[in-house]
């Protein structure tokens, strides 16, 4: 059994949903593993990590509006505690880690799966995740 580690730099463009499938896949392919398990970790309450449905931008839209992001932040923007809060609430209904299984060397993710690392802001931002992968 081996181990692999490494932390992904994503640039989020804008708030909400941000897919780096592609870029997982290749750090997976990367790491020569036939099969085990990848872990994906984000240890900032800023943003989050989900797996959604492929060009779905109703079902997206509907998340986000779940989760407050089309609520105006702008009342917000005065309070730093509150700013705080909108997005620890995001968090609290989102997650920060996810658990995928490897096989044949290829994260196992449906046709229309994506991950996604869901932007809690309304700016631009640079997030790092972090990436462990056991198995053979």
């Amino acid at each position: 059994m081996k181990q692999f580690q490494k932390t992904l730099v994503i640039q989020c463009h804008e708030q909400g949903f941000n897919d780096f499938t592609r870029a997982l896949k290749m750090e997976v392919h990367q790491a020569n593993f036939d099969g085990g398990l990848l872990n994906l970790f984000t240890q900032d309450v800023g943003c989050s990590l989900s797996i959604q449905e492929k060009n779905g931008p109703g079902n997206r839209q509907k998340m986000e509006i779940m989760t407050g992001h089309q609520a105006t932040e702008a009342h917000a923007k005065a309070d730093l505690h509150e700013v705080d809060l909108h997005d620890h609430t995001r968090m609290a209904m989102t997650t920060p880690s996810l658990t995928i299984p490897i096989q044949n060397g290829r994260p196992v993710l449906g046709t229309w799966q994506a991950v996604c690392l869901y932007e809690h802001h309304s700016h631009a931002k640079t997030r790092h995740i972090f990436l462990h992968i056991v198995g053979n």
